[in-house]
C-alpha cells in the first residue's frame, strides 16, 4: 500500500527530526510499497534518487528495482553514475540489461566502467540475445553444483551461493563444461540423507528450454510443468541461465497488454498510460483509425454502386445495419476465440482443415437460425416475403463468410509471421462489414431479377 509523501517538503523544508521520522516510516514499508510511493509522489527523478539514498538499506535497492523502467531510466539519467552504481549493480542481470538498453549512450558509457568486471561480462553476454527470446529474459544468478558431492557438502556450498542467487528452489547439476545433467529441488535436498550423493537423488530428465525459444513458449512450458523456474541451455546443452516464474508473470502481462492493444486497434506501446507523451499516444491510435476509416469507405462505395437496387426497394436500406452488425460481431467472435486458443496452444497451423470444417458448420447453423429469425421479423412487420428472403439469405451467406474469415485469418497471419491478435477487434469487423454489404446487395440483385 502506497504511503502519502510530499518528497519536496521532506527534502527541502522539513527539519532534521521530521525528515528522520519520514525516512524511518519509509524503511518500515515493503520495497514494492516504497516504489509505489515514489511513483505516486510526482517527484523529480533526482529527488527520488536522493530519497532512496537516505533510506540507504537493502530496501532502497529493491525498491529501485521495482520502479517502472521509465522511472528507472529517468533516475539513471538524472543522477551521477557513482550514485546510481549501487542501485544498478544490485539489479537482476536481465533487468539491468533492459535498463541499460533504454538510457542514452553517454549515460551507459559513464556507468559501465564502474561496474565490476564479472557483472560487465554478464551484461555483454545477455546483451546480444534477441528480444522476445528466453535468452533476453533469463537471469544468470542460479544455484549450480557438480554431481560428485554429498548432500551435506552440497548444503554447505549452497549456503555460500544463496545470498547472490535469485532463487535456490532448484539446484542445477552440471559437469565441468557446464552441461546440464540433472536437477534437484531444495525440498529434496533437505529431506535426503546427508551421506547420499547428488548423482543418486538428482532428476536426470530435466525440463529445459533453448535460449532462442520465444518467451510465450517459455511461459507455456513453465505453466504446463508447474515450475518455479526453467533452465535455459545453448545448442550444446550448456546451462546459460534460468527463467523464473516472476519473469513469466511479467511476460504474460506484457503479452496480454499488447494483445488488448492490438484487439482495440491501437499500436502497442510499453509505457504506462499517463507516462506516454500525448503526441505519441495520438499516433498510436490515429494510424489504425485512419486505416479503418479507409477500409470503411469500401462499404460506402459498395452502397453507392448499388444505389439502383436500393431505389427499387428502399426498405433494403433499413436492414443494412442489422446485416453488417451481425456479421461483424460473428467474425469478431470467431477471431477472438481462435486467437485465444492459439495463445494457449490449443490450435496450431496444422489444424487449418479441422478449423475450416468446424467454423463452416458453425456459420451454417448460426446463419440458418438467425436468418429464420430475421425472416419472420421482416414478414410480420413489413408483410414482404421478397424482402424477408433477401435479408434471411444475406444473413446466412454473410455469417458463413464472417465465421470462416474470422477463424482462419489468425492462422494466415501466423503463417506470414504477423500477430494473430490483429484480426480480433475493429480491424476484422471493418473488413467483414465491407464483405457483408457486398454479399447483401448481390443477393438482393439476384433475387429481385429472378422474382
Amino acid at each position: 500500500m502506497a504511503y502519502a509523501l510530499d518528497i519536496n517538503h521532506v527534502l527541502e523544508f522539513a527539519d532534521a527530526q521530521e525528515r528522520l521520522e519520514e525516512i524511518e516510516t519509509l524503511r518500515s514499508l515493503h520495497p514494492a510499497d516504497i516504489a509505489e510511493t515514489l511513483e505516486d509522489s510526482a517527484a523529480k527523478p533526482s529527488q527520488m534518487v536522493k530519497l532512496l539514498s537516505l533510506i540507504g538499506n537493502h530496501k532502497a535497492v529493491e525498491a529501485f528495482a521495482m520502479l517502472s523502467i521509465e522511472t528507472q531510466q529517468e533516475c539513471l539519467e538524472a543522477a551521477n553514475a557513482q550514485t546510481m552504481l549501487r542501485f544498478v549493480e544490485h539489479m537482476e542481470p536481465d533487468d539491468r540489461v533492459d535498463l541499460l538498453k533504454t538510457v542514452d549512450d553517454d549515460v551507459r558509457e559513464a556507468i559501465m566502467p564502474l561496474i565490476a568486471q564479472a557483472e560487465r561480462n554478464e551484461i555483454r553476454n545477455l546483451w546480444h540475445y534477441e528480444e522476445g527470446t528466453a535468452g533476453a529474459v533469463m537471469t544468470t544468478e542460479y544455484a549450480m553444483l557438480p554431481q560428485h558431492l554429498t548432500v551435506a557438502t552440497a548444503l554447505e556450498k549452497l549456503r555460500l551461493q544463496a545470498p547472490n542467487k535469485e532463487t535456490i528452489y532448484y539446484i542445477y547439476i552440471t559437469d565441468a563444461e557446464r552441461h546440464l545433467i540433472g536437477t534437484i529441488s531444495l525440498r529434496e535436498l533437505i529431506m535426503s540423507k546427508p551421506s547420499a550423493g547428488l548423482d543418486a537423488i538428482m532428476e536426470t530428465h530435466v525440463i529445459n528450454v533453448t535460449h532462442d525459444l520465444e518467451v510465450a513458449e517459455v511461459a507455456a512450458v513453465i505453466s504446463k510443468y508447474d515450475l518455479l523456474a526453467v533452465p535455459v541451455v545453448d545448442k550444446e546443452n550448456r546451462l546459460v541461465g534460468i527463467v523464473t516464474v516472476d519473469d513469466v508473470l511479467d511476460i504474460i502481462e506484457a503479452e496480454s497488454t499488447e494483445d488488448f492493444q492490438r484487439i482495440s486497434a491501437v499500436m502497442p506501446f510499453d509505457e504506462e498510460y499517463f507516462k506516454r507523451p500525448l503526441h505519441r499516444l495520438f499516433w498510436s491510435r490515429f494510424i489504425w483509425l485512419a486505416i479503418l476509416l479507409f477500409t470503411s469507405l469500401i462499404s460506402t462505395t459498395i452502397m453507392e454502386l448499388n444505389a439502383g437496387v436500393i431505389n427499387q426497394m428502399v426498405a433494403l436500406a433499413f436492414f443494412i445495419p442489422m446485416v453488417m452488425g451481425t456479421c461483424g460481431n460473428a467474425g469478431t467472435q470467431s477471431a477472438t476465440m481462435v486467437v485465444r486458443s492459439m495463445a494457449l496452444g490449443e490450435i496450431e497451423l496444422s489444424d487449418f482443415g479441422r478449423l475450416f470444417r468446424r467454423e463452416l458448420m458453425m456459420g451454417l447453423c448460426l446463419g440458418l437460425a438467425l436468418g429464420l429469425m430475421a425472416y419472420f421479423r421482416v414478414f410480420i412487420q413489413d408483410k414482404n416475403v421478397m424482402l424477408g428472403c433477401i435479408v434471411a439469405a444475406a444473413l446466412l451467406a454473410t455469417l458463413m463468410s464472417a465465421n470462416l474469415i474470422g477463424a482462419l485469418m489468425p492462422l494466415v497471419l501466423k503463417k506470414i509471421n504477423l500477430d494473430p491478435a490483429l484480426t480480433a477487434g475493429p480491424f476484422i469487423a471493418t473488413i467483414i462489414d465491407a464483405l457483408g454489404i457486398a454479399i447483401y446487395f448481390e443477393i438482393a440483385f439476384v433475387l429481385m431479377r429472378i422474382f
